[in-house]
């Protein structure tokens, strides 16, 4: 008979944890949280109970939670996700957290209150502390999903008031675990795109609806403070109208939808044109008023100098004429002249703004069939696909019958 096999305490606490880990794997407990400890490295340590047992449990700083850990307090009921282990040097079976969140419906509310009341009282919500956004912007950014329906809105709003915006995507997961991180990078690499290549007007920070837990991430405590020290203007427009986030009171301004975010961010062309033309309008009626006054002093000194009448002092006056009427007319030129060139150079903005104008030089869009975008690319076309090719006097439908990328 072969003796027993005697394990030395560091094999026993290996293997003990060992066979917890494969058995049990990642597994979600309840219970209420007890004995609550907030180390100085930003661990918690914390026990969790029901009305029989007690389980040791660890939630170490590395890990991100759904929701604030200022919200957990002695007390609170908890739904935790993590894994069983046991810490060797002790022997002490303990629970290794990695997601903690109070159970209820109010516990976001709760911690939406919390943060909010927080930041308020800071002055990160302050008026006198939001920048003006700019009348004509340039360049605008925007941090959001590319998959998301919050961009082609945004995109297609652009496109029919302003379409010569240059507009840069800064690309960010919008929901889950990873996204408040990843919306705080997409806005630095914003910022430092900024200052080098391409100075950057606006920001506008945004995603589509979804259910309070979706859009969770806009309310983290960091990204709400690098949007406060953002040096570019920042649009917020998260979810529907009726949805707030913490990222909505920071921002210079919110919106209650993606496209109205857009709308805010840059003008009407049409209304633009209209403007021009009552500027013109009011310049005209402005040089004929200024005519009739001239000239009608001018009538009043002819006839007083007739009335006075020595031929020496009406040819004085005459000269004197002569001399207020080609001052008159040079500043009426003058001012004719700036007024004209302005209304040239924003007819010409307007006249270049027209999607149309490069059909009419020869141009042709091509669009999937179905598709109101155009084809910018041969990503993703099939041969036997059909097409719509518009040109300036109609369209042309067509299959691909070959799709031929370009040598490198």
């Amino acid at each position: 008979m072969e003796p027993q096999h005697v394990f030395t305490v560091s094999e026993l606490n290996t293997a003990a944890r060992t066979a917890l880990e494969q058995k049990f794997g990642t597994i979600w407990v309840q219970g209420e949280v007890s004995e609550l400890t907030r180390a100085p490295s930003g661990h918690l340590y914390f026990t969790l109970k029901d009305e029989n047992s007690e389980l040791s449990a660890v939630r170490f700083k590395s890990r991100t939670s759904l929701l604030a850990p200022a919200t957990i307090e002695p007390g609170t009921i908890v739904l935790a996700q993590g894994t069983l282990t046991v810490y060797e040097p002790r022997g002490r079976y303990q629970f290794i957290v990695s997601i903690l969140q109070p159970l209820g419906a109010g516990a976001i509310q709760r911690s939406f209150d919390l943060m909010k009341r927080k930041l308020q009282e800071e002055g990160l919500f302050d008026p006198e502390a939001k920048s003006e956004l700019p009348t004509i912007p340039r360049a605008i950014g925007i941090i959001t999903s590319p998959q998301g329906a919050a961009l082609r809105d945004i995109q297609s709003v652009l496109e029919r008031r302003w379409p010569h915006v240059h507009v840069f995507l800064f690309p960010s997961t919008v929901q889950g675990e990873a996204a408040p991180g990843e919306l705080r990078k997409a806005l630095d690499r914003a910022i430092r795109f900024s200052r080098s290549p391409q100075p950057l007007d606006l920001l506008i920070l945004t995603r589509g609806g979804g259910s309070a837990e979706d859009l969770v991430a806009f309310n983290d405590e960091a990204l709400a403070r690098d949007l406060y020290a953002c040096p570019i203007p920042v649009i917020s427009a998260i979810g529907h109208e009726i949805d707030f986030s913490i990222a909505d009171f920071v921002a210079d301004r919110r919106a209650p939808t993606p496209s109205a975010a857009a709308e805010l961010a840059v003008p009407d062309r049409v209304e633009a044109l209209g403007a021009v033309s009552s500027i013109l309008l009011r310049m005209q009626r402005q040089i004929r008023s200024l005519w009739k006054e001239r000239f009608d002093g001018f009538r009043l000194r002819v006839d007083a100098c007739l009335m006075r009448g020595p031929q020496r002092r009406f040819e004085t006056y005459e000269q004197r004429l002569d001399l207020g009427l080609s001052t008159v007319l040079r500043c009426i030129l003058i001012r004719w002249k700036a007024r004209q060139e302005s209304s040239r150079h924003w007819s010409e903005i307007l006249r270049l703004s027209d999607p149309k104008l490069p059909l009419q030089r020869g141009y042709s869009l091509t669009f999937r069939r179905g598709e109101a975008r155009p084809l910018r690319s041969l990503a993703g076309l099939q041969v036997g696909e059909s097409i719509e090719t518009r040109l300036a006097d109609g369209r042309l439908m067509s299959h691909i019958e070959e799709v031929s990328p370009n040598e490198p």
